[in-house]
């Protein structure tokens, strides 16, 4: 068998560069991208695997594990979160209150449940709901004032450390004072 021809065997190492340069270099940064996140200013950024907080930051950099751990950015601010709350009061009649919950999330702490704004607006507009059960349709909006003072401590108390309601500001109460036609 003859030697093989210095000019047509493939160079193993020009190969393998390509190979590098070509896919696993490409595929290292995008993996680096996805897996870094940057905290801007104003914000929280929060990793969480599964339902758990694992790590959070207000500045600098932050890392997770891609496909385990995703991001969740959090302003730091206060937001304003619209309620609707769909409630009976005391003496039976049907009250639609349309509100403002202002939220604020200064902290998360890594190892409790995450969670999201929707959660607290739920727990507001159930703090809402009780305080429409207790009331006559009468006094409900008379007593308001004082009812939207005592609203953000109570909301505040079902929230996780570090987040806190700040203000709830009804926008709007209709209530059905006629009986629905039974046809």
């Amino acid at each position: 068998m003859p030697p093989p021809d210095e000019n047509t065997t493939a160079d193993p190492t020009g190969a393998a560069w390509v190979v590098w340069l070509v896919v696993a270099v490409p595929g290292l940064l995008l993996l680096t991208l996805t897996s870094v996140r940057r905290a801007g200013p104003g914000e929280l950024v929060v990793v969480v695997r599964g339902d758990r907080v694992v790590r959070a930051r207000r500045a600098g950099l932050v890392a997770r594990r891609p496909v385990a751990e995703r991001f969740e950015v959090v302003p730091t601010g206060p937001r304003v979160l619209p309620m609707v709350v769909r409630a009976r009061t005391r003496d039976g009649v049907e009250v639609v209150v349309l509100a403002d919950l202002d939220l604020v999330v200064e902290d998360v702490e890594p190892g409790t449940p995450w969670q999201p704004a929707a959660r607290a607006v739920r727990l507001a507009e159930g703090t809402v709901a009780a305080a429409v059960a207790q009331a006559d349709v009468a006094t409900l909006v008379d007593d308001l004032d004082r009812r939207e003072a005592d609203w953000p401590g109570e909301v505040s108390r079902s929230l996780p450390a570090g987040t806190r309601a700040s203000a709830v500001r009804v926008t709007e109460v209709e209530a059905r004072l006629t009986p629905r036609d039974p046809s």
